[in-house]
């Protein structure tokens, strides 16, 4: 065999080769990244109703905070109940149809802010991450054993909550954390989903 039917080969079975690595990485590679932005968005849908024990940690400054609450998000109502600390346990603070309701049992407590719309974009919920991850400019990548998606939040005129990051379980699809930094990505509030139940 000729010096150039070997040449020839040689080219023929590195140019089949490429094509080969190009439809594998190329061509399959963009249909893979369509299916899991419908996964993310799948998962999403199912975190829209839940019910979760979470633990929550506020950092300033000069202090860190730390709070247990259950929170309960059903038919376009938001509701978390205080579990500690113990001054103030049992409050309960739910959003509804436009209404702000804060109510305390132990001190026979129940106040009712109508239209109250500033703090009706509660940043403590899950559907609130939800609407700004789908308005907003977001990604999302993998590292380890979760998929994290990241959204900046660009409307959002307070410097305090400027990025948010969920970090979700790979194989349930359950949250694990969710993340907020202000606008130099510093961490200001982290929540961690110790139990959570989607409805």
């Amino acid at each position: 065999m000729d010096l150039k039917k070997v040449l020839f080969i040689f080219v023929l079975i590195c140019i089949i080769v490429f094509f080969i690595f190009y439809y594998i990485f190329c061509v399959l590679g963009n249909n893979k990244s369509i299916n899991q932005d419908e996964v993310v968005d799948n998962r999403l849908k199912k975190l829209e109703e839940y019910e979760a024990n979470v633990d929550i940690l506020v950092i300033s400054n000069k202090t860190q905070n730390t709070y247990n609450m259950d929170q309960i998000v059903e038919n376009n109502s938001s509701k978390f109940v205080i579990n500690s600390p113990e001054n103030i346990k049992d409050m309960m603070v739910e959003i509804s149809n436009g209404n702000l309701k804060v109510s305390n049992i132990k001190i026979n407590m129940e106040k009712i802010y109508e239209n109250y719309t500033d703090v009706l974009n509660n940043n403590l919920f899950l559907n609130t991450f939800i609407n700004d991850y789908k308005n907003n400019e977001s990604r999302q990548f993998e590292e380890d054993n979760e998929i994290i998606l990241e959204t900046k939040l660009n409307n959002n005129k307070s410097t305090y909550i400027k990025f948010k990051e969920l970090h979700l379980d790979k194989k349930t699809g359950l949250p694990k954390e969710l993340i907020m930094k202000d606008n130099t990505k510093k961490t200001c509030i982290s929540i961690i989903y110790n139990d959570v139940k989607i409805k």
